[in-house]
């Protein structure tokens, strides 16, 4: 309690309470938070998120700091290749790489009934909440002794922490964002904690409104609390910024958000608008709400400035570009849309194309790389299977007009890895049906920068998952391209076809590769047909061996294959003649390409019993193998660690479940760190669409 007493102290609203009145000013001056501090209950939100925002830009900083040490080293190295100066190390395992690994083995793990966020990022929005919520009710007194003294303290606590919030949810819903910047997080991934921290506003809003309705009905019933809400705006304005966010939340549920996109898009954009508004009205400069009103808008309109005139270019913006639309085996539809944008791999831009839809703007990842230097035309390429709404329509309308060309405007790109995957001595990529677009990107990155000398990466592995086989024509073709560029055995490809019936395989991968792939594993008795692709069980971190196996020449080949359909009661099939020389486009070297035919093709006799049989088994390209069903990941991916270089980067982008099993399987990993010098870092990006 303070020892003076101050007259006339402009401690609260004088439009809605009576601040010459002493008991007024002698009751807020004996509060130990009185209205007139209430602005540090917004502060005391700023600090506790600015801490996390602070933290993992940090751990970003080390980890991009640490990337661009080892390629300088790397390239250093290949300098000094053949010369008499010594070579340089790489930095030595320290004690943060050991202690990362609690953190990521915690936060990577997924829970298969709520697969698409991470224990990480549950455990970041329970943090959240929890905050506010013992911020607000663990304080006292909850209500004025008077209702004539003062707004009721836990409604001035819970109104300041909620204002504070809202320049941070619309920081980290934009698609230029802030937060990204500092923390690598890419701004889809943000977006889960944009939607929970709406919701957390809408709690706290309305524990701020319940105590002015509670506490005149305690003083006088229902009428004194009528009289109440009529006496002044901003007592009954706030329903309307309330009416709003109510609609903000509950629209953007899933389910909502994807039975009608189009719709809740534009919505949300007026909504929000109308939200901030009301909140100006509603507010009335009090404390220092005005100055979060104030940022919000700032940052919404900078976002929205920056997109304008450096994202979307004003001068595509205007004239727009030309979109090549090719349909693609399996429903897919491959956009190609020659610009001067420049973009990095894996990362998506957002198109509209007005002859379509004229306001929809839809995200796409770009499976391409730009090879021409800034400034030239390169071909932006996307690939998608189309589903309802926007894609159906152009996929319909490409299937009546294939030759079409639209005018298309893009916005972009966002997104993208934050870290180097050329940084990295082993990088797996698992991709099912339509996420293998993203992985072409990198695919086509990696390779070029391998290609220059540019990347630590020396081994790479990819394993695409699809239905049926006419998918792997999207990108089958692309891939043995880029495989034919790099260096041998650097390249491991395995496709899984899923809701295929499985045809009869040699008993070993159909590859181009003569000789089983160079693997860091200790050497042994060469698998058969291996239940999991790539290698066999090892142990944990071998010494440097290569383990190859025999391959019967073609004849015995053509002997297995027939004595296997004889023996399942199929008729004869029909077995592909490997071309002489190389494979189709192989590397010199490489051996044949082995490919199994149809069991019921022109050439062959069918029957009422091989109707199963009737989907061909397409021609492979280089470094491929080939299985039936779905790849055990978890399972799988401990496995195959035991060749992993020091530092392995896992990017994932498919189906939930696939996601699940790739994250856990990742988190287990981190172990590894801890029991051997050998094993550094086992770094996991998920890629994340339907925000």
């Amino acid at each position: 309690m303070p020892d003076t007493f101050i007259p006339n102290l402009n401690i609260l609203n004088k439009e809605l309470y009576n601040t010459n009145d002493i008991q007024v000013q002698f009751y807020q001056l004996r509060l130990k938070w009185p209205w007139r501090r209430g602005n540090w209950h917004a502060l005391g939100w700023i600090f506790f998120t600015m801490g996390f925002i602070i933290i993992y830009g940090l751990l970003n900083h080390h980890d991009a700091r640490l990337d661009r040490k080892r390629l300088k080293i790397a390239r250093e190295n290949r300098r000094r290749r053949g010369t008499d100066q010594p070579r340089l190390k790489f930095p030595e395992h320290t004690l943060y790489d050991r202690a990362s690994t609690h953190m990521r083995s915690f936060a990577y793990k997924r829970l298969r009934r709520i697969p698409s966020v991470s224990i990480g990022m549950w455990t970041l929005v329970f943090a959240g909440f929890l905050f506010p919520m013992l911020y607000v009710f663990t304080q006292h007194p909850y209500y004025a002794r008077e209702i004539w003294m003062g707004p009721p303290p836990l409604a001035g606590r819970s109104g300041m922490m909620a204002i504070a919030m809202l320049p941070f949810i619309i920081a980290l819903g934009m698609k230029v964002n802030l937060v990204s910047l500092i923390t690598g997080v890419g701004h889809e991934k943000l977006n889960v904690l944009h939607r929970w921290l709406a919701v957390l506003f809408g709690i706290l809003s309305l524990i701020h409104a319940i105590p002015y309705v509670v506490e005149p009905v305690k003083r006088g019933g229902w009428q004194l609390a009528k009289e109440k809400f009529m006496s002044h705006p901003t007592y009954w304005n706030g329903v309307g910024a309330m009416a709003c966010l109510f609609w903000l939340c509950v629209a953007s549920m899933p389910f909502i958000r994807a039975w009608c996109y189009e719709i809740f898009v534009h919505l949300h954009i007026a909504a929000g608008l109308g939200f901030v508004g009301l909140l100006f009205w509603h507010c009335n400069n009090m404390l220092t709400s005005w100055h979060y009103l104030y940022a919000t808008v700032v940052i919404w309109g900078g976002c929205l400035l920056h997109r304008l005139f450096f994202r979307t270019n004003l001068l595509r913006a205007i004239k727009g570009e030309q979109c090549h639309v090719k349909l693609l085996t399996d429903e897919g539809v491959q956009l190609t849309i020659p610009t001067t944008m420049r973009w990095t791999a894996g990362q998506h831009v957002f198109i509209r194309i007005p002859s379509i839809s004229l306001l929809d703007n839809h995200p796409f990842t770009v499976a391409s790389y730009p090879e021409r230097p800034e400034g030239e035309v390169n071909d932006l390429v996307i690939v998608f299977k189309p589903h309802s709404g926007f894609t159906r329509r152009v996929y319909d309308l490409a299937r009546i007009d294939p030759d079409r060309t639209f005018t298309a405007y893009l916005d972009g790109p966002y997104g993208g890895l934050a870290r180097k995957l050329e940084s990295f001595e082993t990088v797996v990529m698992i991709s099912g049906g339509s996420g293998i677009t993203p992985v072409i990107g990198h695919l086509s990155e990696l390779a070029q920068k391998i290609r220059n000398k540019e990347a630590v990466t020396r081994d790479v592995r990819i394993i695409w998952t699809v239905k049926h086989f006419e998918s792997l024509e999207w990108f089958k073709d692309t891939i043995s391209k880029i495989a034919r560029t790099m260096p041998r055995n650097s390249l491991l490809v395995q496709y899984f076809v899923t809701e295929e019936t499985p045809v009869p395989l040699p008993a070993y991968p159909i590859s181009a590769i003569r000789d089983w792939p160079s693997s860091p594993c200790i050497g042994g008795p060469a698998p058969k047909t291996p239940s999991t692709p790539f290698y066999p069980k090892a142990s944990a971190f071998p010494s440097q061996a290569r383990l190859s196996q025999v391959i019967p020449d073609e004849h015995e080949y053509e002997l297995q294959v027939l004595r296997m359909a004889k023996e399942l009661g199929h008729p004869e099939p029909a077995v592909m003649k490997p071309a002489s020389g190389s494979a189709s486009g192989g590397v010199e070297g490489h051996g044949h390409a082995l490919g199994l035919g149809p069991f019921s093709d022109d050439n062959a006799t069918t029957s009422p019993s091989s109707t199963t049989y009737q989907k061909i088994l397409p021609p492979i390209g280089d470094e491929v193998l080939l299985e039936f069903g779905r790849p055990p990941l978890r399972e799988a991916l401990r496995e195959w660690s035991g060749g992993f270089g020091k530092r392995a980067c896992i990017y994932v982008c498919g189906p939930a479940g696939m996601k699940v099993d790739v994250a856990n399987a990742a988190a287990e990993m981190q172990d590894d760190i801890w029991i051997s010098e050998l094993r550094e870092e086992v770094y996991l990006h998920t890629e994340t669409f339907g925000w």
